[in-house]
This record gives C-alpha cells, structure tokens and sequence, in this order.
C-alpha cells in the first residue's frame, strides 16, 4: 500500500533555550542531537519503517536538512523535501502536503502519515503501530495515535475516547486543563494524550478540509506545483495569514472530525516523549547526587557545590542556570541572548555572575549563587 510520510519540522523549540534558536545561524531542536549522537530529525527519519518521506521544513533550514539527510545511510536517506517559504501552522501545512501528495501519485487513496519531527520513542513499539495505522486509514477513517497517561500532565492536548480494545471511537478534542481536570481525565483512564500523529487518505484529508477549513483549502487550490513552488506557496500563505487562518490542523480539522476518527493507544512501551522542556531529558541524563541536572553539551568542566534541585544547560550559545521548577520559562532568556549580553539575571536575589568570556549567562529565578565561568570551566556556588 502507498503511503507518504510527511515528518513536519516547523516548530521552534523556544522552550530548550539556549541550544534550540532559530535566530541566524542558529538551528531548533529538531535538527539538533539532544539524545544521542544524531539530531532528532535523524532519529525521526530512520524510525519510519516504509513510504515515501518528506520533510516540511521552512526553507531556512533546507542546507541543514540536506547535510543531516546525507549522512543516513540506505534508502532512509534518500527524503524529499517540501519547503515552506515561511510558517503558517499546521492546517496549511497538512492541506498543502495532501496537495503534494495527490499531484505527485495522481492517487486520491494513497495514505498519509504525519508526524512531528522532534519527539522521541522506541522504533519497534512504533512501527508496529505505524504499519497498523496505515491499514486503517486505508478504510477511509482518520487515524490518532493516542498516548496512555501516566500523570495528570497539564501540558498537553487530550483526545477522550469510547470503547474497547485496540482501536476507540474518538468523542473529543479536549485542550490543556489545569491540574484538577487533568486528574479526572487520568482517573477516567479514556482520556489520552494528544501526540500530533494523524493518518488519513489523500482524499480524506482534502474533503475534510473542504468541509472544515474552506478558507486554508481554497488558498491552497491555488498553488501550481509546476512553478517556482516558494512563490507559489509564499502567496497562497499569506492570503490564508491575511483571513487569520494560520491555526493547528488540530483546531482548524481534527476537533470537527471526531465521528470519522479512531484512535490506536499506544502501549508504554513505545516510550513516547516530545521533549517539551529541559526536565524531559531527566530520563535520559539522571541528575548528580544533590539533584542536580546538568546538560553540557558544550563539554566543558562544570562544578557545582553546595546546591540542591539546579538546572545547568552549557551550551555554544550560551549558558542557563535556574531551579528544576523554572525549566519552563527557559525562552526568557532568548531576547538576552540575541541582544549578545554576557551576564543576565530574571527575578533573582543576591546573584552574582563572573563572567570573562563574551559567552550569555542566564540566571532565572535564582538566590545566593555565585557563578563563575573562565578558562573553560563553569563553577556554580552559594554565596
């Protein structure tokens, strides 16, 4: 069976600042290698187990893309890339990859797999359910991969559902709730976590844009794929911009398509994890000994003494420090960052930064430390 796989790669990843930028020469956490040796894009391509991959980048980052892509080995390598002149969220892109799609196999019912280009799970747990989402999207239905709970996490969408077994009806697009009611959803044990995996037809995705999104989908009417496909896409976007149409395909499609939609849980062993901040990267670099977590992907000596819960991210753009609890306000240092300071404090007491390199120092929310950085070593300490 035909299928494309469209591994969408848009996003920003504010929240792993300072080594995910996307100011120039910078690159976002999904071309960077946060576990391991090779870049989460890489990892996302060599987990897709058959089809036709392409890449939905902004064009920015094509150069990028092409040397990671080159340095995969077998047919893993050999992607196609469909670029975007600039973002427009994901309703647009998915309408636009249908399009690609449809012109390119000339098949209303090949397959289409989206995927996010920055998440991490195993390979295995994966293209089991890969391959079974294929089949069922085959019948015309819309396929979800929904991810079991294991806390009333606030961070994320969820997706209730009806039924039993290995595939559920799905009720319901239901948005980031505050902690009481993610309790309930983990207590319903029917509610799971949206993951941003959809699978569908070509022509299912087309009429249900049609029907849900007409605006996004009359835009994209619009594009030749036998012209300069950067303009083409660049005017076609910005007339959905300019109707304010740039939202989720999450929003804009999927929330209106629930009666046409099943959802395959995954099991925990797929091990699913979007790295939506630094403290998700925990399970893969355990803290010290005072619950310390350090990140250095700089390679440089860190010391740290006398201190409890810190977070210490060294990188080549610069360095964070904040308490563990803080972690989601990382992006507060970006603005710092791109105005070249060498020492910043955000709502912190008694701090003091000793910094002899031209290299950002951020501190947020801290109290009583001392942070020292010369010679190549970080030196973190109560004052």
């Amino acid at each position: 069976m035909q299928s494309y796989v469209f591994i969408l790669a848009g996003g920003s990843g504010t929240r792993l600042a300072p080594l995910s930028l996307t100011g120039p020469g910078k690159l976002p956490k999904q071309f960077l290698p946060l576990v391991g040796e090779k870049t989460m894009l890489q990892q996302t391509i060599e987990r897709v187990p058959d089809g036709q991959i392409v890449i939905v980048p902004e064009e920015r980052y094509v150069p990028a893309i092409r040397r990671q892509c080159a340095e995969l080995t077998g047919a893993r390598s050999e992607v196609e890339i469909l670029a975007e002149p600039f973002g427009c969220n994901t309703a647009a892109a998915a309408g636009l990859c249908a399009l690609y799609a449809r012109q390119k196999t000339n098949a209303e019912q090949t397959v289409l797999f989206f995927l996010p280009a920055d998440h991490i799970m195993d390979e295995n747990v994966f293209e089991q359910l890969f391959r079974r989402a294929v089949v069922q999207a085959a019948s015309g239905k819309i396929i979800t991969i929904g991810i079991t709970p294991d806390r009333p996490e606030t961070g994320y969408g969820y997706i209730q559902t009806s039924g039993s077994g290995a595939e559920l009806n799905v009720q319901a697009f239901v948005e980031k709730p505050d902690l009481p009611t993610a309790q309930k959803y983990l207590a319903a044990g029917n509610y799971f976590w949206n993951a941003g995996m959809f699978v569908m037809r070509v022509d299912t995705a087309l009429r249900a844009l049609e029907r849900d999104a007409p605006e996004i989908y009359r835009a994209l009417l619009g594009v030749d794929f036998t012209k300069n496909l950067s303009t083409e896409i660049a005017r076609q976007y910005q007339i959905i911009k300019d109707k304010k149409q740039n939202i989720s395909i999450d929003y804009a499609v999927m929330e209106k398509e629930a009666a046409n939609m099943l959802l395959l849980p995954a099991p925990t062993a797929l091990e699913w994890n979007d790295v939506g901040g630094w403290i998700a990267l925990r399970k893969y670099y355990p803290p010290d000994t005072q619950n310390n977590l350090i990140l250095n992907y700089a390679r440089e000596e860190i010391a740290i003494s006398g201190l409890r819960d810190l977070l210490v991210v060294n990188t080549e753009n610069g360095i964070l420090l904040c308490p563990q609890t803080l972690a989601q306000r990382a992006k507060e240092i970006i603005s710092g960052i791109e105005k070249k300071l060498t020492a910043e404090t955000i709502d912190c007491q008694d701090v003091i930064i000793e910094n002899s390199t031209e290299r950002y120092i951020g501190v947020i929310g801290a109290q009583n430390i001392r942070v020292v950085y010369k010679n190549g070593e970080l030196n973190v300490s109560k004052t």
